[in-house]
């Protein structure tokens, strides 16, 4: 009996004690601040030229794409060894391939083939260059895009 009543009698500290200071009280000295919600339309239904544009456009495109690859390829020399972040010279050669790959003249299948060409010739030498390439790549690995 004694080990029963010594239970009971430690149940009972025990509730009393997680019953002191348990009171909940308001603190007034913090103000809560709400702002109004903004709405931000976006532009999600503008229209893409999937299978590229005219013929003629797709052949200028894609003389534009093979000399950027060509500057890519004469860039990258100027790299000896391995960068991280390229220099001047490949930068420039990246970013002109960047904007031009984005224009949608050629059909999205296409463009994404020039991008694989690009990271082909930049990848032994620069890092960078090969993530940028990669992250504007218009066909995300396996998703479904409008596109796609």
């Amino acid at each position: 009996m004694g080990r029963g009543v010594g239970f009971i009698a430690l149940v009972a500290v025990t509730a009393v004690l997680a019953g002191c200071g348990g009171e909940a009280k308001r603190s007034n000295s913090v103000d809560i601040k709400t702002y109004p919600v903004q709405t931000v339309e976006v532009q999600g239904n503008q229209p893409r030229h999937c299978n590229g544009l005219s013929k003629a456009k797709q052949a200028v495109e894609r003389k534009r794409l093979e000399r950027d690859l060509q500057q890519l390829r004469v860039a990258i020399k100027t790299i000896k060894g391995q960068a991280t972040y390229g220099n001047a010279v490949v930068n420039k050669a990246v970013d002109q391939f960047e904007r031009d790959v984005a224009q949608e003249a050629l059909p999205i299948h296409q463009r994404a083939r020039f991008i694989d060409l690009a990271a082909a010739i930049v990848a032994p030498r620069c890092y960078w260059c090969f993530q940028v390439m990669e992250s504007n790549r218009p066909i995300a690995g396996g998703g479904k895009l409008a596109c796609g």
